[in-house]
């Protein structure tokens, strides 16, 4: 088909409108496919394979209209590697602004312009090369028969009218018809330039470009530069922000263990840098990971407080589990002062199930002195 011919000829001229079309047709395809061609590489591969040729064909049919060097139809072709491959593989959320990019180059290439130079020639949708486009009318007009109506009987072989109405297309009379409907069309052609008329906006905006040279180059030096510092500047992730109403996670620091006393029955409390008192100790072997939370309310329910004897009780803040067994209960730094008393003065507790003797850990407190100035300030 010569229409599809003439995609893939790299030579002859292209006006802008034709250029325009093939690249959104592209552009199109691409961010059609743009969401699965991460998780399908084929995809990509055939889609730089259809498209690229079709793009660089078109490119250097640009340039010879404008009369510019061959080599600047590699331009967008690579605009268009440079989008595809980038914005399917790098996750940057200001990557889509190659796409400003793609659309400069794109803009440029359809407002080449250089009429000095210009051949006198017609177009063809928008192409004017080696590839024609009579070929195919040629075709229509040979598999095309007059038919004329007629009465049986009314008219003889010999009759000359009659004749000369069945007389068969000969070649002849087809390329007499054929210069003759081109004479009618250029008669009433204006001019047989190889342009067509370009559209109001295109003849303002190559106008403005025209007086403002500079401005213009400044313009789009100042856009290339805008994009290469987005895409190419450090990236740092930003964490989202809860909205009202969602559970919002608190982010602590590594808990600095200060204070850490072993008490008789095979338990520990220290502090942290906030003054948080937390009580450690050995059980059953179990996954590392958070088995209670008072911020979520979620968890082994049997963690939920800590309870002593004199049903003295205080809630737990969060328990983790470390190293396949050991327990860490954090509280709040509101109730250290209570726990260490309690601790120091009753003689049990319950925690997760596990229940501890507190015989002896006065003593054992007063040697730390933390835990010795709290006790003297609470009597």
């Amino acid at each position: 088909m010569p229409l599809l011919k003439s995609l893939l000829c790299f030579k002859g001229y292209d006006n802008g409108r034709r250029f325009l079309a093939i690249s959104l047709v592209c552009y199109s395809l691409f961010l059609a496919l743009s969401s699965v061609l991460v998780k399908a590489p084929v995809l990509l591969v055939i889609l730089l394979i259809i498209c690229s040729p079709i793009i660089l064909a078109s490119a250097m049919r640009r340039v010879h209209d404008g009369g510019l060097a061959t080599p600047l139809a590699g331009i967008p072709v690579a605009t268009y590697w440079l989008c595809v491959i980038g914005i399917t593989y790098v996750s940057h959320g200001s990557i889509w602004i190659l796409m400003v990019l793609a659309v400069i180059v794109t803009l440029a290439f359809t407002m080449l312009s250089q009429p000095g130079k210009r051949r006198q020639t017609q177009y063809q949708w928008g192409y004017s090369g080696p590839v024609s486009f009579e070929v195919e009318e040629r075709n229509n007009l040979d598999n095309f028969q007059r038919i004329e109506p007629t009465i049986a009987g009314q008219h003889s072989e010999a009759d000359p009218q009659y004749s000369a109405e069945r007389m068969p297309i000969t070649d002849d009379l087809l390329s007499n018809a054929m210069v003759s409907e081109r004479v009618q069309t250029n008669s009433h052609s204006p001019a047989t330039s190889r342009t067509e008329s370009p559209s109001a906006w295109e003849d303002k905006l190559q106008l403005w470009v025209s007086k403002n040279n500079y401005l213009a180059a400044g313009i789009v030096v100042a856009l290339v530069l805008v994009i290469l510092v987005t895409v190419f500047w450090p990236y740092e992730e930003v964490q989202p922000v809860n909205q009202p109403g969602q559970t919002k996670q608190a982010v602590e620091e590594p808990k600095e263990r200060i204070g850490k006393i072993e008490m008789p029955d095979n338990f520990w409390i220290m502090l942290d840098q906030n003054d948080a008192l937390t009580v450690a100790w050995q059980g059953d072997i179990k996954p590392d990971g958070q088995v209670w939370s008072a911020l979520t309310a979620k968890g082994d329910k049997s963690c939920f407080e800590i309870e002593f004897n004199r049903q003295n009780k205080f809630r737990v803040m969060q328990v983790e589990v470390k190293n396949g067994g050991d327990y860490y209960a954090d509280f709040s730094p509101i109730d250290t002062e209570v726990l260490v008393e309690s601790i120091a003065k009753l003689s049990r507790f319950k925690l997760c199930g596990y229940e501890f003797s507190l015989k002896g850990t006065q003593a054992k407190l007063m040697t730390n002195n933390r835990y010795r100035k709290i006790i003297e300030a609470m009597d």
